[in-house]
């Protein structure tokens, strides 16, 4: 059952309830005033007829008496009126003359006392009321002194249904009881939906969602009762929850990079004593048998060569290693890219050759001067070309365009580099500017060329992109910002 439900069923039996007892107790005063009226009816009766009976006993018309209690009598609601003798209970005169000289039964006749209790017949429905005719002066000559009540007044009066009038209320008071309770229970309805249950649907919405992982979601608190306070509070726990989880993931993170970090330092220092131990062990080799003594003068300058050449490939190795860690910061200046790049192309114009490499150069007309390190920018064109050369081991086709873009409502002069290369996996895509990654054999190098390039960027306030398929090719994409002081057509 819902709780919508249930407040319906709750607040609707309380109500029926409630309605039930106000119900009872309205019907038992009901009864009471029906019952205190029919008395008050017999009373006044009973005091006019006192009043008529003494007026004609003072006036020595006695015969009268019998004629005012039949005429009394005709009315509807009146069930009898006689006279009683206070001694014996014989009825001296009623309004039913069949009655006279009979004794009134022991039952009806008035207890002792001065105000006789009312005789009430609830089968009979009537109410009897005894009045005192009292022995005035005016009847001294009539009746002996020493007798202060000559008789009693019965005055028996009808009082209405009210076991009917009670069950046709009751009847009244119950189909009331049940409108009441049909209107009470739509009203309710409308306003739980209204007011509360919407509440409650967004919370139990909004719950389902943080339960879900959506720690951003938050409930509105705009109400100042307790679905408010209690929304306050969900907001600041889901609050709480999202710090802890973004600060467990900081911490998972850095973990991840100390772990990353520790590995690639683990690659680095192999690839490292390897690309330093192998020139060092053939320098050794060189020294040893210079120590020997070389009577033969063209291979000891064979064995010099070879000690420059082993210093000059530990030289390089140290080099990068130094420019990874220093990360300079650039010395710009105004810097045509199209000249840089055909430098790039001449320095590397060898190696192209011997690895049957072909490379173009798009001419685009009026390209902007950018404001950039033109040292560094050639470091990042070299690396990114030679390993577009490296991925190209059986020849093949290097592809330079430029052009300028808006990124970000900003314009980029951009250089793509496209080879036909092997391409880079899909995996291996997402860590290609990490420190140290390389998927190239130990030895073969140190896997930061691409680092410190992405590095020289950023400091540029450009960035590098990169597109690959294996078996394609790849696409690497150079952007650097054209600042308003560098706007000048070339």
């Amino acid at each position: 059952m819902s709780l919508r439900l249930k407040m319906i069923v709750v607040i609707g039996a309380i109500l029926f309830v409630m309605t039930l007892v106000y119900s009872f107790i309205a019907l038992r005063r009901q009864a009471t005033h029906l019952l205190n009226m029919a008395r008050r009816e017999a009373d006044l009766i009973a005091a006019v007829a006192d009043r008529g009976i003494s007026r004609a006993m003072e006036q020595g018309k006695s015969g009268e008496v019998q004629a005012i209690l039949q005429r009394m009598g005709e009315d509807p609601d009146m069930a009898g009126i006689r006279i009683v003798d206070p001694v014996g209970g014989k009825i001296l005169s009623s309004n039913r003359a069949e009655e006279i000289g009979q004794l009134l039964p022991r039952r009806d006749r008035p207890a002792p006392g001065p105000a006789p209790e009312p005789a009430w017949d609830f089968r009979e429905r009537t109410v009897g009321v005894f009045r005192p005719i009292l022995n005035r002066p005016a009847c001294a000559g009539c009746h002996p002194e020493d007798r202060t009540i000559l008789g009693w007044l019965h005055v028996r009066v009808s009082f209405p249904a009210i076991d009917s009038e009670i069950a046709q209320q009751w009847t009244f008071m119950i189909l009331l009881a049940i409108g009441c309770l049909v209107v009470a229970g739509g009203l309710i309805g409308v306003f739980f939906t209204v007011s509360v249950g919407q509440r409650i649907n967004a919370l139990s919405e909004t719950m389902r969602r943080v339960e879900a992982g959506d720690l951003t979601a938050r409930v509105r608190d705009d109400g100042p009762d307790e679905l408010g306070s209690l929304a306050k509070s969900f907001n600041a726990m889901v609050a709480r929850l999202a710090d802890a989880r973004r600060q467990l993931e900081d911490r998972h993170a850095e973990e991840i990079r100390r772990a990353e970090h520790l590995a690639s330092l683990g690659k680095m220092a192999a690839g490292i004593a390897h690309e330093i131990n192998n020139p060092i062990a053939g320098m050794l080799n060189c020294v040893r048998s210079l120590v020997k003594g070389v009577k033969d003068e063209r291979q000891r300058m064979q064995y010099l060569a070879m000690l420059q050449e082993g210093l000059d490939r530990i030289g390089r190795t140290v080099g990068q290693l130094l420019n990874f860690a220093r990360e300079a910061k650039p010395q710009l200046a105004p810097t045509d890219l199209r000249s840089l790049l055909q430098r790039c192309l001449v320095l590397l114009e060898h190696d192209l050759a011997a690895r049957r490499i072909t490379c173009s150069l798009s001419r685009e007309d009026r390209l902007p001067v950018v404001l950039a390190d033109p040292y560094q920018l050639e470091q990042v064109f070299l690396n990114i070309l030679k390993n577009a050369m490296e991925a190209m081991p059986d020849g093949g086709r290097i592809a330079i365009s430029t052009a300028v873009r808006e990124r970000g409502a900003a314009p980029f002069l951009e250089v793509r580099i496209a080879d036909t290369g092997v391409g880079i996996p899909a995996e291996h895509l997402p860590r290609i500017f990490d420190p140290f990654f390389t998927t190239k054999e130990v030895g073969r190098g140190t896997g930061l060329g691409l680092s410190v390039s992405y590095g020289i960027i950023r400091a540029h306030g450009g960035f590098i992109e990169v597109t690959s398929e294996v078996g394609t090719g790849s696409t690497f994409t150079v952007a650097l910002p054209v600042r308003e002081a560098s706007r000048a057509d070339h």
